[in-house]
């Protein structure tokens, strides 16, 4: 709770002062980190830097960009020497990139994530106690190992979780009627699991007798289409977010719909180039992290794996922090043409807004000249031929002379945290 006020409270703060705020809690852990993580200590050393070399975001430039790659390398030049006098849990990414990683995550940064999602739901109007049903897997709803706590704070927090595992119809139909009877104040769920619960209400005309506020999207990109049809099923607005706890950023919409407010509290959020250089709005770059909090396990210049674009422009609501114009996707959401085309994600996503029969799909490319379009349709008897002629079509003129293989399947396998991964690539 006093997470939660302290974030309240400087909701409105100016820019000017949230930066130095950021600055002060930077200078803190470059400090922490030099003196305590033997990685760090010897990445100063070889860079012939100093702790006082870094005092602010731009500064940040001077270090290399940090990868999973590089902790998996050697995890125990992470570990602080202090580490026992710490309080923190053991936590693990879902691993949606192949590489799950091992991490820790400090007690005051994990409450203060939480505070943060809580305050910032505040932007829909979400009110402390308020109904909210989840939709998700265990990167939302993680598990304290005891079904009489998992319970406990359910209760206390007022929400009732759904797995997003197994969204089958019968399932599905039980969480409408368990829905009915909660009467939730939000939803809130992976961005693909909510669409397929949205869609599977709006194909089969279910009664939905309870009237949201809002929908909060998380986890993976939300799609034009996806948001469209969720607002209309449920009747409000869908507020998009994005975070992870490993790097501790997270950006989240407000009632404007011109952005994600970015977190300065928690982090410190930059996109970059290739070469690791800040960008200016308008301009695609990596998403790279700075948790501020983290004293566990610090991440300085982490690289999330995903690509945004931030906003050249402070948003209409009042909040003056930067705004992420739009989250693009996972780095490994493309797929590569012969001649060497980058071809992302999102273009599939458009092709398949206008097939109403198409429940779900995946793309995957195993072979450089190959692509398998896997479709989980609605009705197999709704397949229309001259449909599946056209979606080859449509990737063919993109992909140039690739092979086009459609398979329809009954679904779609999750990953281990129960998302929707939409483009796999093994070339």
């Amino acid at each position: 709770m006093e997470c939660y006020k302290f974030v309240k409270k400087n909701e409105y703060e100016s820019y000017e002062n949230l930066k130095r705020y950021q600055e002060e809690k930077l200078q803190r852990l470059i400090r922490f980190s030099y003196d305590k993580v033997p990685y760090y200590h010897k990445l100063f050393k070889s860079l012939n830097l100093k702790p006082e070399d870094i005092r602010s975001i731009e500064d940040l430039q001077k270090l290399p960009i940090l990868t999973k790659e590089i902790i998996q390398s050697d995890q125990k030049d992470f570990i602080p020497h202090n580490l026992k006098k710490q309080k923190y849990a053991n936590r693990s990414t879902a691993g949606s990139t192949g590489h799950p990683l091992q991490y820790r995550n400090s007690n005051d940064d994990k409450s203060l994530g939480f505070a943060i999602l809580y305050a910032n739901w505040g932007y829909a109007g979400y009110k402390l106690g308020d109904k909210v049903a989840v939709i998700a897997g265990s990167s939302l709803t993680p598990s304290t190992g005891s079904k009489l706590i998992d319970n406990m704070k359910a209760f206390v927090m007022n929400t009732n979780n759904f797995s997003a595992f197994d969204l089958n119809e019968k399932y599905m139909d039980k969480i409408v009627i368990a829905l009915n009877k909660f009467k939730p104040r939000f939803l809130s769920g992976y961005a693909s699991s909510t669409y397929l619960f949205a869609k599977h209400i709006k194909d089969k005309k279910l009664k939905i007798d309870f009237n949201p506020k809002g929908v909060f999207a998380t986890a993976e990109v939300l799609f034009d289409y996806q948001r469209e049809l969720i607002g209309n099923v449920f009747n409000c607005h869908v507020f998009d977010q994005y975070g992870l706890n490993d790097g501790g950023i997270s950006a989240y919409e407000c009632d404007v719909h011109k952005g994600l407010h970015i977190d300065m509290i928690r982090s410190i959020t930059e996109v970059v180039d290739g070469d690791g250089n800040q960008l200016e709005g308008g301009k695609e770059g990596k998403i790279i992290a700075t948790s501020l909090y983290n004293y566990a396990m610090p991440f300085l210049r982490y690289d999330t794996g995903d690509l945004g674009i931030l906003s050249g422009v402070r948003c209409d609501c009042g909040r003056d922090t930067p705004l992420l114009e739009k989250i693009i996707g996972r780095v490994s959401d493309y797929i590569y043409t012969p001649g060497g085309t980058k071809i992302h994600g999102e273009f599939f996503s458009h092709i398949f807004w206008e097939f109403s029969w198409v429940k779900q799909f995946q793309i995957i490319q195993n072979e450089l000249d190959k692509v398998v379009v896997r479709i989980v349709p609605n009705n197999k008897n709704k397949i229309i031929n001259d449909d599946l002629n056209r979606i080859k079509e449509l990737i063919l003129k993109r992909t140039e002379s690739m092979q086009i293989v459609i398979e329809l399947v009954d679904e779609i396998e999750t990953t281990k945290a129960g998302k929707w991964k939409f483009i796999i690539k093994e070339v």
